[in-house]
């Protein structure tokens, strides 16, 4: 049975390029699986991100999207589109590697082969390693879910650590 295939896109001030990435990311996603959705999580934009993202659920059924009302962070934002989601393969969106589609095609295929090649990519990603192309980072549900529990901030803020060890001084 195929795998299902959530595309996560955590957004914040994106008005003016959000269509264009969503049809670009379903232009390529529609030809890879018919079980997949795209998730927009706009996390508390100040400009019409909102209503571009209401008009994009309003012409793709596959599209879903969710809102914080103030901005929340990157993690915020994922956590909320993984418990918006239902796919056991999830495409994330890195913001700071450009948004290019691509690699997605590729992704997916390291995902879903058999053989020799593909059990190596899936040894290296099921150890909780992400494969990245072209902007996005492709994770298994359960070891996305791992890296951003709830209250669990996915890089250790090392100068709170420090701050509190000074007061204790």
């Amino acid at each position: 049975m195929e795998q299902s295939l959530t595309v996560l896109l955590p957004v914040c001030n994106v008005e003016s390029t959000l269509a264009a990435s969503v049809r670009d990311v379903l232009e390529v996603v529609s030809d890879l699986t018919e079980r997949f959705e795209l998730v927009i999580v706009d996390d508390g934009s100040e400009d019409a991100t909102s209503e571009v993202a209401q008009d994009l659920i309003r012409r793709y059924p596959q599209v879903h999207t969710v809102r914080h009302g103030h901005r929340l962070g990157r993690d915020a934002a994922i956590r909320t589109g993984l418990e918006q989601s239902s796919g056991e393969i999830i495409f994330l969106h890195d913001d700071e590697e450009g948004s290019t589609v691509d690699g997605l095609g590729k992704l997916w295929d390291s995902a879903c082969q058999s053989g020799a090649e593909s059990d190596r990519a899936w040894s290296r990603f099921s150890r909780g390693h992400e494969t990245t192309r072209g902007g996005y980072q492709m994770f298994e549900r359960k070891t996305i879910e791992q890296l951003h529990r709830a209250g669990q901030p996915s890089r250790p803020n090392y100068m709170g650590q420090r701050e509190d060890s000074l007061q204790r001084s």
